[in-house]
C-alpha cells in the first residue's frame, strides 16, 4: 500500500502556469493507493480542476474535500483520494477559540480530515492536514491536532497513518515531538523547494501495527515544474 502526501500549490507550478494535468501526471507517476493532498483548488470556474479530473481518471476510487477557505477564486483546503473505501471522515477545526491577540493578523482557517478506510478485512485511519506558517499560530494548531488524534484515533493499538505539511523543519521541534510520542515511525525526507529541496516541510507518521518499506520524495522533471512542493511516499504494509 503506497501512501503519499502531496502539497499542490494550488496547481500553480514552479513555473508560474496553472496546470491540473500536470498535477493528474505526477500521481500517475508515483501511484498512491492513498492520497493526501493540501492546497487543493475547487469550484474555480475555470473549466478544469484537479478533482474533477481524479474523478475522470479513477472512477473506482473515493475522495473527499475538507475546505478551509473560500476566496474570489473559489474553494481552497486539502483532500483526500483512496482506493479504499471511506467507512467515516471527520473535519476537525484546528482555529484556537480565544482569538488572536494585539496586532496579530488572523490566520488562514486550518483544518483536519480524519478518515476510517476499509482495506478490506482491517481497518485504518488517515489523517491530512496543513499547519500555518507562522510559528506562534502553528504551535496552538498542533496541540489541538494532537488532542484530536489522541480523541478520535488510538495510535498504540491501531493502523494510523498522519500526514501533511507542518511548515516545520527543526528536529527539536516540541510538536514533532509529541508526534513521535504518539506514532511509532515518521518518515520526512526534503521536499521544499521541489527544483532544489532543502527542507522536509512535508512528513508522514505511522503507528506501530504498519511496516515501513520504501521510502521516497519523488524528483522526476515533471514534479519539480508541477508544484513547489515534491509528493512524499511510503510503501506500507500489515
Amino acid at each position: 500500500m503506497r501512501v503519499m502526501t502531496y502539497n499542490l500549490h494550488g496547481c500553480v507550478g514552479t513555473d508560474g502556469r496553472y496546470d491540473p494535468e500536470r498535477i493528474l501526471e505526477v500521481i500517475r507517476e508515483t501511484g498512491p493507493d492513498i492520497l493526501g493532498m493540501q492546497e487543493v483548488r475547487s469550484n474555480t470556474g475555470t473549466g478544469t480542476e484537479l478533482l474533477e479530473l481524479l474523478r475522470r481518471a479513477y472512477p473506482d476510487y473515493h475522495l473527499v474535500f475538507g475546505k478551509t477557505l473560500k476566496d474570489s477564486r473559489g474553494d481552497f483546503g486539502n483532500a483526500l483520494f483512496s482506493r479504499y473505501p471511506l467507512v467515516e471522515c471527520l473535519d476537525v477545526d484546528l482555529e484556537e477559540s480565544a482569538g488572536y491577540p494585539g496586532r496579530m493578523i488572523r490566520p488562514e482557517a486550518r483544518r483536519a480530515i480524519f478518515a476510517r478506510v476499509d482495506l478490506g478485512g482491517e481497518q485504518l485511519w488517515v489523517v491530512v492536514t496543513h499547519l500555518d506558517l507562522r510559528k506562534r499560530v502553528r504551535k496552538g494548531q498542533g496541540r489541538l491536532l494532537v488532542q484530536a488524534i489522541r480523541r478520535y484515533t488510538r495510535p498504540s493499538k491501531d493502523a494510523v497513518v498522519f500526514m501533511g505539511d507542518l511548515n516545520e523543519w527543526r528536529l527539536l521541534n516540541p510538536f514533532l515531538r509529541s508526534l513521535d510520542r504518539l506514532f511509532s515511525k515518521h518518515v520526512a525526507k526534503r521536499s521544499f523547494p521541489s527544483r532544489f529541496p532543502l527542507l522536509p516541510l512535508d512528513r508522514i507518521w505511522m503507528s506501530g501495527k504498519l511496516r515501513r518499506q520504501e521510502t521516497r520524495a519523488h524528483m522526476s522533471r515533471l514534479a519539480r515544474r508541477a508544484s513547489d512542493h515534491l509528493p512524499l511516499y511510503v510503501d506500507l504494509s500489515f
